[in-house]
């Protein structure tokens, strides 16, 4: 009976291994995470577990940004960030803080109080008290995200924002120096969102101007190690994952800089068909996407924007208009590997080796 045992458990755990994101990246040299709400880790321990075999990042996606932390102009509130340290401390995880800068989640009164006078001692204060708190606990920040926005019609492509109609472009350097400053183990990214798809040409547009910026960043000596991707993927759409996206993937890495995926997922909001078509595409855009991304050396590290399809923004943000539930994750509401898990696994498995 205890060889029986032995090997069931030795059964159970090659199991469990086959979707250990965390210790198959690992071994390819990449750190596997997730976004995850400190709440719901409490809440929902069976969810908390799946995190814990699964993940050796968790970025906070909500606990970070200044609505949470800044309810009044004098007051920080740390209760859910600490959280997220604390999670991540106890299943030996690291933590990608997001985010320093941002034109949304800005609580009322920094909208209003927010001006060319105020400006940068709004962000100083901001960026040392948030930064300076969590120094050597926090391996990486999207320091300022989504500044981007060739729709704005800048000469120099950056968005006009609260931040640069208060500091002009020159917030952007000023919040990578003072992020640094508070921390200088931590590596810092300038996050953006629409550069995955080669075929559409708004997204292959934002790829030259994000080199320009990029480069002119580093030309002026600001601390930048990284510019991360966010990823959010629509299965609706032709995967455009080819050439192009390899191409300016190598573009960056030749700056110097790391490359991180920090909020994949793939969107079936508007994807027709039952649970098995639609789990079908989401697996392929997936498989896709890590077929070209995971072949790039400079990338070193990759989070999806939750874990489980239990937990997803996305359902309440972006629901199917037939009242399906929507699938966009690795694993499904009971916390089983979807189609998507087995992709993911795959494509870690063939990417570079460490």
């Amino acid at each position: 009976m205890a060889g029986v045992a032995a090997a069931a458990a030795t059964a159970m755990g090659a199991e469990a291994e086959a979707f250990a994101f965390r210790a198959i990246a690992a071994r390819r040299g990449l750190l596997w995470g997730a976004a995850i709400e400190p709440q719901v880790m409490d809440g929902d321990p069976a969810f908390a577990a799946l995190v814990r075999r699964q993940c050796a990042v968790l970025t906070p996606e909500n606990a970070m940004k200044w609505n949470a932390l800044r309810p009044a102009p004098d007051v920080f509130d740390f209760a859910g960030a600490d959280r997220v340290i604390a999670l991540a401390r106890s299943q030996q995880a690291r933590v990608h803080g997001h985010c320093l800068v941002w034109h949304e989640a800005m609580p009322d009164w920094l909208s209003a109080d927010l001006n060319a006078k105020t400006g940068q001692m709004l962000l100083s204060r901001h960026i040392s008290g948030v930064v300076g708190r969590y120094a050597g606990r926090v391996r990486s920040w999207d320091v300022v995200n989504e500044a981007v926005e060739r729709n704005d019609r800048r000469p120099d492509g950056l968005r006009a924002s609260p931040w640069l109609k208060a500091l002009g472009p020159g917030y952007i350097d000023l919040a990578f120096h003072l992020t640094h400053e508070a921390d200088r183990s931590a590596r810092l990214a300038f996050a953006d969102y629409g550069l995955e798809y080669d075929n559409v040409s708004w997204m292959v547009e934002k790829r030259g101007t994000m080199l320009q910026v990029l480069s002119g960043l580093l030309a002026r000596g600001v601390p930048i190690h990284a510019l991360a991707i966010q990823g959010h993927l629509d299965a609706s759409r032709p995967m455009g994952f080819g050439d192009g996206l390899r191409r300016f993937l190598r573009q960056v890495a030749d700056l110097g800089l790391e490359i991180y995926i920090t909020e994949l997922d793939v969107n079936d909001q508007m994807l027709a068909g039952d649970v098995a078509h639609r789990d079908a595409v989401v697996a392929a855009n997936y498989g896709a996407f890590l077929d070209v991304v995971l072949r790039e050396p400079a990338v070193r590290m990759v989070n999806t924007w939750g874990l489980s399809d239990r937990h997803t923004s996305r359902s309440v943000m972006f629901p199917r208009a037939d009242g399906a539930q929507v699938r966009p994750l690795p694993f499904d509401r009971e916390l089983q590997p979807t189609p998507a898990a087995f992709a993911i696994v795959s494509g870690l498995r063939e990417a570079r080796a460490a």
